[in-house]
């Protein structure tokens, strides 16, 4: 059984193709346990009869999204004995401690050892922030072509048990993963600059895709309603490109997995 957290559907596709590779395994959307975790209820999943375990989502500021790092805490995987255990995590170019991160959550909370982490470089999708923005065609299709060989190695190392290790560290990941990403978490999650410029068509699809339940139509018009993960799943679907952040998103692209906008 494969959990996957997504916003633009990188981790998403990472997750299935995985689960196609090794017996056809299930997966599991965490947006599905949200009501329940939200409500600070204890999830409880039996595993007892799968074969596999494996996390799957997003790198955010060299840390695991922070939906997937309060459902670790939240769940309880009940029927744990000899099941291979293994996370991927997304990024855009590296992931800085997230794999400790990870690590040490399933220790902490279910006492589970995962000593099998792995990094799939897809394209970048963070634009809310000055200095950031998507990957020019090039880059992007690059990482699109690269990441199916990596996804089939990752896939053959889980199947086989064997030592492939992959996971791209980057430089400095103490000062990014235990400095930059707390502070990322506490100061950067606030919704209150988003908004939907004249081109929004009132399809209501950011409401429908939104993992976090944070977005409500009211009047024709989406309302975010103060507590967002920044998984930009709502600005990049809009088929219209109408929802911005700020003064910062007008000029820079879309992109969410397989076509970009």
């Amino acid at each position: 059984m494969i959990f996957y957290f997504t916003g633009t559907g990188n981790s998403k596709f990472i997750a299935e193709q995985v689960a196609q590779n090794i017996e056809n395994q299930s997966v599991k959307n965490i947006a599905d346990y949200y009501d329940e975790i939200i409500n600070n209820k204890s999830v409880s999943i039996d595993i007892s009869q799968e074969k596999y375990l494996g996390i799957v989502c997003p790198v955010h500021s060299w840390g695991l999204a922070k939906s997937m790092d309060r459902f670790l805490k939240h769940v309880k995987f009940s029927g744990f004995s000899k099941q291979q255990v293994f996370c991927i995590v997304s990024c855009g170019d590296n992931c800085g401690t997230a794999r400790e991160q990870v690590i040490s959550l399933l220790k902490k909370y279910n006492n589970i050892i995962c000593n099998k982490v792995y990094s799939v470089q897809m394209p970048n999708t963070y634009i809310v922030m000055k200095g950031f923005g998507i990957d020019d065609p090039v880059l992007r299709d690059q990482k699109l072509k690269n990441c199916g060989a990596e996804i089939t190695r990752i896939s053959e190392a889980i199947v086989n048990n064997t030592n492939y290790q992959h996971y791209v560290v980057g430089s400095k990941p103490f000062l990014k993963g235990r400095i930059i990403y707390p502070l990322f978490m506490k100061f950067t999650m606030s919704d209150k600059k988003f908004y939907s410029d004249e081109n929004c068509i009132n399809c209501g699809l950011c409401e429908k895709l939104c993992p976090e339940k944070n977005i409500k139509i009211e009047n024709k018009q989406p309302k975010w309603l103060g507590h967002c993960v920044k998984c930009l799943a709502c600005i990049h679907h809009c088929p219209k490109q109408s929802i911005q952040f700020g003064d910062i998103t007008q000029d820079k692209g879309r992109y969410f997995f397989g076509i970009e906008n």
